[in-house]
C-alpha cells in the first residue's frame, strides 16, 4: 500500500494512518491489501509494525485466544475487551472488529447499538459482519446509515457454518457460485466499504472480484482477490496440528515458545536462574544493619 515504505514497517512514526479512501484507492490501482488478525496489545503492535493495512480483531479470537470450540461462543463483552486491547497497540492500520454471533441478527436497531459500542467503547474504525442474505444486507445498510463503516463477509461464514454443512468451501457448483455473486453484489449495494471472501474456489472468487467496485479480501479464495487475510496464530505456527488448507505458516513459534519455557523451568530447578545480573544489590552497611535488626526479631 502506498502509505507504507520498507523503512516504515519498523517505524510507526513515519507511517500515515490508513483510511477508507486509501483502501478504495488500492483496488483502483491494483495494489494488494494486507489484512491480518490481532487480538491484544502486543499482537496489535506487531501486526501494525509489520505494515498491515487492516488489522482485524476477528471472532476467531474465540478459538485462538479464549479457547472456545467455535466462534459462536464469544460474547460482545469479550470482543469489546479484545478490540480495546488491540486498539492500544495499533497506530496506523485501519482497525476492524467482528460483530459476534447473536449481536446483530435480531434487528437493524440491535445491529446499530452493537456497532456503536465497538466504535465508542473499543475505538474500532469499522465493524465486520457475516452473510449476504436479506437480513445481513439490511444490517449493513442500517449500520452504514448510522455513520459506521462496515466490511462484509461471504462464502464460508464460520458463525453459521453448521447451516452450511460444516467448515467447507462454498461456491463449488454453478448455482451456489451465482448465489455468492448475488450476495456479494448485495453487500456492495448496501454500501459496505470492502468484503471478505472465505473458502471460495479461486476461479469463482476472481470472477466475482472483477464484478465488484469495492475491495475483496480473500482467505482461501485465491490470488485474484484485492488482498489477503490470515489468522495470526495460523501464520506464526502457535498451535499444534494441521492448519487450515488456506493458511500458510510463516514461522513455527510454538516449539520455540515451549523450548524457552522448558529452559526456564530447568534453570529454576537446577538453581541456575536467577544469577547476580538478574538481582538487585544493597549497600553492605544497610545489609549489616538489617541482619542486626533481624537477629533481634529472632530472640
Amino acid at each position: 500500500m502506498s502509505t507504507t515504505s520498507k523503512t516504515d514497517t519498523n517505524n510507526d512514526a513515519g507511517r500515515l494512518p490508513v483510511t477508507l479512501p486509501a483502501i478504495a484507492e488500492c483496488k483502483r490501482r491494483g495494489e494488494a491489501i494486507v489484512m491480518a488478525t490481532a487480538y491484544d496489545f502486543p499482537s496489535g503492535q506487531i501486526v501494525d509494525a509489520a505494515g498491515a493495512d487492516i488489522v482485524l480483531v476477528g471472532d476467531s479470537g474465540a478459538e485462538v485466544v479464549l479457547g472456545y470450540d467455535s466462534t459462536v461462543a464469544v460474547s460482545v463483552e469479550e470482543m469489546l475487551m479484545l478490540t480495546a486491547a488491540t486498539r492500544r497497540g495499533v497506530r496506523s492500520a485501519l482497525l476492524v472488529a467482528d460483530l459476534p454471533f447473536g449481536s446483530y441478527e435480531a434487528s437493524d436497531e440491535q445491529a446499530i447499538r452493537t456497532a456503536q459500542r465497538f466504535v465508542k467503547e473499543a475505538r474500532a474504525d469499522a465493524v465486520k459482519l457475516e452473510g449476504g442474505g436479506p437480513a445481513s444486507v439490511s444490517r449493513i445498510r442500517a449500520i452504514v446509515a448510522a455513520g459506521i463503516p462496515v466490511m462484509g463477509h461471504v462464502g464460508l461464514t464460520p458463525q453459521t457454518s453448521t447451516a452450511l454443512g460444516g467448515r467447507r468451501a462454498q461456491g463449488r457448483t454453478a448455482q451456489r457460485a451465482l448465489e455468492l455473486a448475488g450476495e456479494a453484489l448485495a453487500v456492495q449495494d448496501a454500501n459496505a466499504f470492502a468484503i471478505v471472501f472465505e473458502a471460495i474456489p479461486a476461479a469463482i472468487a476472481g470472477e466475482i472480484t472483477r464484478l465488484l467496485e469495492i475491495p475483496v479480501i480473500g482467505i482461501g479464495a485465491g490470488v485474484s482477490t484485492d488482498g489477503q487475510v490470515l489468522v495470526l496464530h495460523d501464520m506464526l505456527g502457535i498451535y499444534p496440528g494441521r492448519a487450515p488448507r488456506f493458511a500458510k505458516q510463516y514461522a513455527e513459534l510454538r516449539s520455540a515458545m515451549v523450548g524457552a519455557v522448558s529452559e526456564f523451568a530447568d534453570e529454576v530447578r537446577t538453581r541456575r536462574f536467577p544469577t547476580a545480573e538478574h538481582t538487585f544489590s544493597i549497600d553492605p552497611k544497610e545489609l549489616a544493619a538489617f541482619r542486626e535488626g533481624l537477629a533481634g526479631l529472632e530472640r
